[in-house]
């Protein structure tokens, strides 16, 4: 169940915070807009190089200010999931999986005990 790198960060914004969003992420700090599955709702994929390092997802929400922004969750990626499944069952934290139908990818998430949530990322073999 070993953990490996931080994927990505994931933050959650309002239709109002789209284009300063955007502009930010892209004009200030030089990351692409790229590749995106298909999740059913609206959202962009922000790269450094190759890899999408910023998920955007939008939701009509409030538009967030403060100390920890729009933050949603961390992902990292992760390799042996039987293991952490049974770890996380043996400790009674609720989990949820999520297969992305355009890649590879199962996802995991759940809760850290300050209630930040956690993406684990296993890559299946194509």
């Amino acid at each position: 169940m070993p953990v490996g790198l931080v994927d990505h960060f994931n933050i959650v914004i309002s239709p109002s915070q789209v284009d300063a969003t955007l502009r930010f992420y892209c004009e200030i700090l030089g990351l692409k807009e790229g590749f995106r599955p298909t999740f059913g709702r609206p959202g962009w994929w922000l790269y450094a190089g190759s890899h999408p390092v910023l998920h955007i997802s939008l939701k009509e929400v409030a538009p967030t200010v403060g100390p920890t922004g729009s933050l949603d969750h961390i992902a990292l990626n992760a390799t042996e999931w039987p293991g952490m499944k049974a770890t996380l069952e043996q400790h009674g934290i609720p989990f949820e999986e999520q297969l992305v139908r355009d890649n590879t990818v199962l996802q995991i998430f759940f809760r850290d005990p300050n209630g930040l949530r956690v993406e684990l990322d296993y890559r299946l073999k194509a």
